[in-house]
């Protein structure tokens, strides 16, 4: 039995800036880059710019939630903006659960 030996050429694929989803921005407690998506379609997608409770969304670097201002701007929510339940997890997150 002998033994043989396959040479190739391949090289590992070469990521294009259509393969990366697109640049949301970053968040600006963390600065981890933002991917928000669509929930019903699960497509990377910004919220709608400065739309109430539509363009709100939670750092999954740091669990802060954030206002969408547009053009990749992001805010982070006051004490006053948030519900009961999102100051309870944000409770939870600093506590470190």
């Amino acid at each position: 039995m002998s033994i043989e030996i396959i040479e190739t050429t391949e090289t590992e694929p070469t990521l294009t800036p259509t393969d990366a989803p697109p640049d949301f921005g970053r968040c600006p407690v963390c600065g981890k880059k933002l991917f928000p998506h669509d929930e019903a379609t699960g497509r990377f997608q910004a919220p709608p710019a400065d739309a109430g409770f539509a363009s709100r969304v939670k750092c999954t670097g740091c669990g802060t939630i954030l206002y969408y201002l547009g053009d990749k701007r992001w805010r982070v929510l006051t004490p006053e903006e948030l519900a009961e339940g999102d100051k309870f997890n944000a409770l939870i997150n600093q506590i470190g659960r």
